[in-house]
């Protein structure tokens, strides 16, 4: 799926922010930078970014010789930083570099230059297709790189281990008693410390003792390497016998029936099956129908069937999952379907696959702001009062966005308030030399109707572009033509990109064992079961401390796992932007 690289724009201007104001401090007469590990960084990505040797680092933190965890401290040695390559250094956003492409660059030059390859490059920045340019910010997945070796580039990982500064005249056997450990595993938490204790660096205290076979299991590289012999169970809890109900879910897909978008799941799961099982997977895999009632599931859920499981998939009903979690205790559960984020909190063993309205609102005003930033920017805010917080949001993240971006048209996000039936107020703010991007964040067909007719009819004397909210897409009363016109734009949580071989493949195939045509559960099905197992052959139950992104592309989902919290369980939090096209919606070029 495609994420614009916008995003990585205004992720861009919050490291510089921090880079600038990083804590600096003496280690035995040497300037340290201070680093904090954030998810997804590894330690190929921190060494691009600071633009020192990776033996610089783990020379400087031999902790990190054993793999990267949230919320690490790092000292990064300043007179290993190579001035040369720091001018032109990466960024740092979301576990990803950030690349501005300066002269003469080349997409060959940067794919060398990160161990990627060009097509992943293209892959995740779309707007590739139109060119390379001076200034773009070019997003690169360090996992995928093959210039560092692969414990360079695992990501990092939220894990129990604790951090201890160093103090003058502390010891290993005394640091040992205290913390409740042996010298030797301390040591070996630390890189067996080459150059011994130092006084000011920081030292990992492992909080869980792990055999080495599992530990050396959990520093696998990013690409999945599955163990045949690993046996799994896994279960799929998905509602066969509705009737006419729609999915209770706070965000629907509206793709009728939960029981059509049950069976396309279940058959998009078979299909991802097949791939799994021919890359080595060995597993029991339990479909189990939980109905659309209460008393259905729970029957179910107090059943010694759906117990002792390595992985729920399902069920699709929030209800549904609170009372499986009940059962489940630590075991991974996959919500597979929309819902809100209400159903990861307090629920840490729970992942949410796809995102909601939040994430995506929160998307679009970044783009907005990174790829407009010297447009006139209107936002339109309706007199609607059960809109108001969604306004707001939009408000207050677009403001946010436009206070990371250069050379923008003015500071300050420029709000105009409409009637309901009538959005005549932002006529007179538009201006005739400039692109106009109009952001509507409402639901409300009446007033999305008069935008539409109002604005629709100024072009071309004004250039136009309206972004809108995914609900737009399933309002049938709205006029496509002027929505082509204004060149609509709507963020997603999903797209299956009917121009991919890759989703070609998948509808033919689909075809053939089904005799039916694959709706968008069926490409959900597929996507789920697909990356999740996957991840599960690989490190076993304790694979969502080790989500990264996938190792090929998904047919209609990507995948961008943030936990909410200590507290709480994953949510993907990827996005896409979509655009009417006259032939159709499609990404945004």
């Amino acid at each position: 799926m495609m994420r614009n690289f916008l995003l990585a724009l205004f992720l861009f201007g919050c490291c510089a922010v921090q880079v600038q104001s990083q804590e600096v401090r003496m280690v035995n007469g040497e300037k340290y930078l201070v680093h904090t590990v954030a998810p997804g960084e590894t330690l190929f990505g921190l060494s691009r970014h600071y633009a020192v040797p990776l033996e610089a680092i783990t020379g400087a933190n031999p902790a990190a010789a054993e793999g990267l965890s949230v919320g690490q401290v790092l000292l990064v040695p300043v007179k290993e930083q190579s001035k040369k390559e720091l001018k032109n250094a990466p960024a740092l956003g979301n576990g990803e570099l950030l690349h501005t492409v300066a002269r003469k660059e080349t997409i060959y030059g940067i794919a060398r230059r990160y161990g990627v390859g060009q097509e992943d490059l293209r892959r995740w920045n779309p707007e590739l297709g139109q060119g390379l340019t001076i200034g773009m910010v070019l997003r690169i997945q360090v996992a995928a790189s093959i210039a560092a070796p692969p414990s360079a580039v695992l990501p990092a990982v939220t894990d129990q281990d604790e951090f201890h500064l160093v103090q003058p005249g502390e010891t290993l056997f005394a640091l040992a008693k205290r913390f409740d450990l042996s010298v030797e595993k301390l040591k070996e938490a630390n890189g067996n410390l080459p150059e011994g204790l130092k006084a000011g660096t920081y030292l990992r205290i492992p909080r869980v003792a792990a055999p080495q076979a599992p530990d050396t299991a959990l520093r696998m590289p990013a690409v999945p390497k599955p163990v045949p012999s690993a046996h799994r169970r896994i279960a799929v809890l998905l509602p066969f016998t509705a009737s006419d109900s729609a999915i209770a879910g706070e965000e629907e897909m509206r793709s009728g029936s939960a029981t059509d978008a049950a069976m396309q799941f279940r058959a998009g799961l078979g299909l991802a099956l097949d791939t799994l099982q021919a890359r080595g997977l060995n597993a029991e895999v339990h479909v189990f129908d939980t109905g659309m009632k209460p008393e259905q599931w729970n029957k179910l859920f107090k059943s010694d069937a759906v117990r002792g499981m390595d992985l729920y998939i399902g069920p699709f009903h929030r209800a549904a999952i609170e009372g499986l979690v009940k059962v489940s205790g630590s075991t991974p559960l996959v919500c597979p379907v929309p819902q809100s984020n209400k159903v990861v909190l307090g629920n840490p063993s729970v992942s949410k696959a796809v995102g909601g309205r939040t994430d995506r609102l929160k998307f679009m005003a970044r783009h907005v702001a990174a790829t407009h930033g010297r447009d006139n920017i209107l936002l339109l805010k309706p007199e609607i009062h059960k809109e108001r917080e969604v306004q707001d949001l939009v408000a207050r993240e677009l403001q946010q966005a436009l206070q990371s971006v250069g050379n923008k048209l003015r500071d300050s996000l420029l709000v105009v308030p409409c009637s309901r039936r009538d959005a005549a107020a932002a006529v007179g703010k538009l201006d005739p030399a400039r692109p106009n991007i109009l952001v509507v964040p409402s639901e409300d067909v009446e007033f999305i109707t008069a935008v539409l007719a109002k604005f629709s009819s100024l072009v071309p004397k004004y250039a136009i572009t309206v972004y809108g909210m995914h609900a737009w897409t399933t309002l049938n009363t709205l006029d496509v033509a002027a929505m082509v016109k204004l060149n609509v734009h709507v963020p997603a949580s999903a797209h299956a990109d009917l121009s991919s071989p890759a989703v070609n493949e998948f509808i033919a195939a689909y075809r053939a064992r089904y005799a039916n045509e694959p709706g968008e559960y069926a490409f959900l099905g597929y996507d789920v079961a697909l990356y999740f197992i996957q991840g599960l052959m690989q490190y076993g139950k304790d694979f969502p401390a080790h989500y990264a992104p996938p190792s090929a592309r998904p047919l209609y989902l990507d995948f961008r796992m943030a936990k909410l919290g200590p507290e709480n369980g994953w949510n993907n939090s990827s996005a896409v932007m979509l655009r009417y096209f006259p032939e159709g919606l499609l990404p945004a070029r």
